[in-house]
């Protein structure tokens, strides 16, 4: 999930946007970038993985953030080819860090689970990079999972066939997530900060949010899978996070998005 923010594309109309990201692609991408912000161990605070999140440094208008992006691209139906860059982008720099590192965590978009082009386009970025796989990690978000349960469902057992964790985003933030983990075995489940809000309020008021957060950890790891909570931006936030047995932590608070390791 980017919970970070970059300044919008409001005031230019998504097609001019995406004329000139669709230059920027057939010139290789150049201004395109991925941050990295880092995933940590709630036990040691480490950094045991980091998300990639896209940004444009566009020339005029400073750093522009994915949705604008992706946005951008899907106005002039340049949207494959731009999760084509991010995917290769991304592997290429897990292939640059040390063998047995941190993972890498990198988001695919709804249109390429409902449509199926993301477990080629992830296996033709695997050939041209040489990345191992063991250290990726493919995000899909629990909203376009739902929606498309079979193709989500055909999506994970493909990327397991090569070796590749699946996490599930955003999970607790539309309904039908019970069923979502029900279906699929995810490795990671990350925690939308739709359910974990209010975990750090004072008195009872906290008790309610703590405890479904709780419950919400323990279904996780009932089904095998560790739970990473977002958008962790105060240290009460993340003690009672800890406290709930959330595995890993992202957010503000630990990380925001830079270069990640050398």
């Amino acid at each position: 999930m980017d919970g970070t923010t970059a300044r919008a594309a409001d005031d230019l109309p998504p097609v001019g946007l995406g004329t000139e990201l669709a230059d920027t692609l057939a010139a290789g991408g150049d201004g395109l970038r991925l941050d990295l912000q880092p995933i940590c161990s709630a036990g040691t605070l480490a950094p045991i993985g980091y998300e990639a999140l896209l940004r444009w440094e566009h020339p005029e208008r400073g750093p522009l953030g994915a949705a604008e992006i992706l946005g951008a691209a899907t106005a002039v139906g340049r949207d494959v080819a731009l999760e084509a860059w991010i995917l290769v982008a991304a592997f290429r720099l897990r292939a640059g860090w040390k063998a047995g590192g941190p993972y890498l965590a990198v988001n695919v978009s709804a249109a390429g689970i409902s449509r199926g082009h993301a477990a080629p386009m992830i296996r033709a970025a695997l050939e041209t990079t040489g990345v191992d796989p063991r250290g990726l990690s493919i995000e899909l978000p629990e909203k376009a999972v739902a929606s498309h349960l079979a193709a989500a469902r055909d999506l994970c057992a493909a990327l397991r066939q090569l070796g590749i964790t699946v996490a599930l985003d955003d999970f607790g933030g539309e309904l039908g997530s019970a069923r979502v983990l029900r279906d699929i075995p995810f490795g990671t489940v990350k925690i939308d900060p739709m359910l974990t809000a209010g975990v750090d309020l004072p008195g009872a008021g906290a008790n309610r949010p703590r405890a479904a957060v709780t419950a919400v950890v323990d279904m996780i790891h009932a089904l095998g899978a560790t739970a990473v909570a977002e958008a962790v931006e105060t240290p009460e936030q993340m003690r009672e996070l800890r406290v709930a047995g959330c595995d890993a932590l992202q957010g503000w608070l630990l990380g925001r998005p830079g270069i990640g390791p050398t």
